[in-house]
């Protein structure tokens, strides 16, 4: 059971790591986890990928995940982070679900780039430079995809594509709700023993900005939610329920709400809800649930 107040980046780092499965890739430097035994894309000639990815050009720890409707986009020759000018792809690290397509588009800037497997899966062609140029893949089976830049590889120009299940609870209106929320793992926190838990909206010490932490909670009618503000401009709205706030800046408590009819109340920052700003509240007894 979790504490209310404790729900930690450091937990939420590793539950969201955890609900990659393959995305961990090992233990220890080089030793696998098994974890994509089977998948055909995660062979041991590419080493760890916590060492792949900590190699990355503006890789800061987050791995993009996208929900089964999405069409994501890497930029190729991507600016953002710093030292590595635009030899990096934007974001390094996706996350999606089988039968994703994925496209590269060319920014135009920086040197000439391709998108090459590491193992052999997928292949732009020579390097281009030309702005606008795309290039897309079809995932359709499930994986750990590393791929290259190859004039700026060894400069840190590769990328990652982790392809698996959305994570999956007894709730299913949660798991489509906060399917592209990337620390959601599945994980609907149990705070029935709880009268005014707290969640924490905003970041906390790396966290992305535009989270609620944890996303997913249970609580027994009758209990007094509580948000707090860690910074920044943030608002609830509620989708379920006629229920919602102001834009909100400062940080600390800003919103409660008691929840007495059971039912799942799902919710958003109105103006970060497409960046993952989503939560779930579930309202059931013990009686319910068993």
């Amino acid at each position: 059971m979790h504490d209310p107040s404790d729900w930690s980046r450091r937990e939420f780092v590793t539950v969201s790591l955890l609900g990659t499965g393959a995305l961990a890739g090992c233990t220890a430097r080089g030793q696998s986890t098994g974890a994509t035994s089977g998948a055909g894309h995660d062979h041991d000639d590419c080493g760890c990928l916590d060492d792949w990815l900590a190699d990355a050009n503006g890789y800061e720890g987050a791995v993009e995940r996208y929900a089964p409707d999405a069409d994501p986009t890497v930029t190729v020759g991507d600016g953002r982070g710093a030292g590595h000018g635009h030899d990096a792809f934007g974001p390094a690290a996706v996350r999606v679900v089988p039968g994703t397509t994925v496209t590269w588009e060319w920014s135009g800037r920086g040197d000439p780039a391709n998108v090459v497997a590491a193992d052999g899966a997928f292949d732009s062609g020579a390097p281009v430079g030309s702005h606008g140029t795309t290039f897309a893949h079809r995932f359709e089976e499930r994986g750990v995809y590393r791929y290259v830049s190859e004039p700026s590889r060894d400069a840190g120009m590769i990328g990652v594509v982790v392809v698996a299940d959305p994570p999956s609870s007894d709730y299913p209106a949660v798991d489509d709700w906060l399917a592209g929320v990337n620390i959601y793992d599945g994980t609907v926190v149990d705070w029935r023993d709880y009268s005014s838990p707290l969640v924490t909206v905003g970041s906390a010490e790396g966290e992305s900005d535009f989270t609620f932490s944890p996303p997913a909670a249970r609580v027994s009618p009758g209990t007094t939610v509580r948000w707090v503000w860690t910074g920044g401009p943030h608002q609830i709205r509620f989708e379920d329920a006629d229920i919602g706030t102001e834009v909100y800046t400062e940080p600390g408590v800003r919103f409660e709400h008691t929840f007495e009819e059971p039912g799942t109340y799902r919710y958003a920052c109105a103006p970060h809800h497409s960046l993952g700003a989503r939560g779930a509240i579930v309202v059931e007894s013990e009686a319910e649930s068993g």
